[in-house]
This record gives C-alpha cells, structure tokens and sequence, in this order.
C-alpha cells in the first residue's frame, strides 16, 4: 500500500471550516430567537417608567404619551405596529389607572419563514395623587 500521509493536510481545515459554519449558522438561529425577548423587555421597562408618571398624575398626560411613543419609536419599534391605550382623563386618589401596549414583532429565521410574535404589556395600577 502507498502512503497517504498528505491528505490530512486537505481534510482537516475542510472539516474545521464546516464545522465554523455549522457554529455560526446555530449563532445566528440563537440571536434571533433571542431577540424578541430583549424588545419585550425594552417594551416592559418603558410602560413600567410611565406607569410611575400615571401614579403621580393620576392619567398619562398628552405630552407624557407623546414621550412614550417617541421613546418606544427611539428603541427601534415601528410606530404602525405599535399600539398604547391608556387611562387619559385625570382620576382622583386610589382609583384604578392603566396602561396598555401591543406590539408585532417581526422574526425572520435564515432560510426557513418570517413569523410574527405578538407582545402585549398591560400595567394596571392606582393613583397616587
């Protein structure tokens, strides 16, 4: 038999380059299954603050829910998929307040479908004021 020493040297960095793009394919899937939790939470954490502006007011202020919508608009989301209802007439001491926000985001998996994951934040609270 002949020796065949030199054809390692072919397979091993073929074996090692499929191997990264089998790795950076399952990086890519994980990112983007991630990602619509980071924008709940983006979504969360912003009714939250606003939700203490209520509490103090006792109803979200017209220029108070231009700020929210501006600031949600800031963080990346698209202002025709985003929806906010909220409590917008002043209630007195102890009465219910609310906030409310929906949102469609988009999720394209590489190779496979675009699918859309519907968020929905409802922040329920009493004024403080």
């Amino acid at each position: 038999m002949k020796n065949k020493k030199g054809s390692a040297i072919l397979t091993t960095p073929i074996i090692i380059a499929i191997g990264i793009m089998f790795v950076a394919g399952l990086i890519v899937i994980a990112v983007e299954i991630i990602t619509p939790y980071i924008w709940y939470e983006r979504l969360s954490s912003t009714c939250i603050k606003y939700v203490f502006v209520m509490e103090e007011y006792g109803y979200l202020t017209k220029h108070e829910a231009t700020n929210l919508k501006s600031e949600l608009v800031g963080y990346g989301f698209d202002e025709d998929k985003l929806k906010i209802k909220y409590t917008s007439s002043r209630v007195s001491y102890g009465n219910p307040i609310f906030l409310s926000a929906k949102y469609d985001y988009q999720i394209d998996f590489p190779l496979l479908e675009t699918k859309s994951v519907p968020m929905e934040i409802v922040r329920n609270s009493v004024s403080k004021r």
